[in-house]
């Protein structure tokens, strides 16, 4: 019985690489695809999101400079797929370890901080971390249940304190 279970086991390990490996490969080969003209369309595909500036036009929910609390409410919020499709405007902190960027807030013994990831749409350079930024952004699913606020360029204002 044992054996079998082994064998089993083994058989389902191999599917599973089988499927990782299937879809690396078409990731591969997806992202070397060109349009008609023989151009790259992966750029194209990407500003054809349909992401535009009219799009942030009505703020849904606006966050103060220090409001940890409003912040942390928001972020729960936006995790949990409540605000996907919502405008929001934050005037906070950026953080950045790594490569991602958040906007956040701190508590008021600054012990604490909460925030949620941004990505800018289109060329830009993001602010330093700490910067003191205002952001207007749209929610957005970047991949299966995980949010982040999608905005461009000309929505984050750097504040000079």
């Amino acid at each position: 019985m044992e054996g079998k279970n082994n064998k089993t086991l083994f058989i389902g390990i191999a599917a599973v690489v089988v499927v990782v490996v299937a879809v690396m490969v078409g990731l591969l080969v997806g992202k070397g695809k060109t349009d008609e003209t023989g151009g790259d369309n992966s750029e194209t595909s990407q500003n054809e999101s349909g992401f535009k500036a009219s799009e942030l036009a009505n703020v849904d929910v606006t966050i103060e400079y220090g409001d940890y609390d409003s912040m942390w409410t928001l972020s729960k919020a936006i995790q949990n797929g409540e605000m996907t499709g919502k405008v929001v405007k934050i005037d906070g902190l950026v953080s950045h370890p790594g490569s991602l960027y958040s906007v956040i807030q701190r508590s008021e013994d600054s012990t604490k901080g909460i925030g949620t990831q941004f990505i800018v749409e289109g060329e830009y350079e993001y602010p330093e971390d700490e910067d003191h930024i205002v952001i207007t952004g749209k929610v957005v699913e970047k991949e299966p249940l995980y949010f982040v606020i999608k905005t461009l360029p000309e929505f984050i204002e750097v504040k000079e304190d």
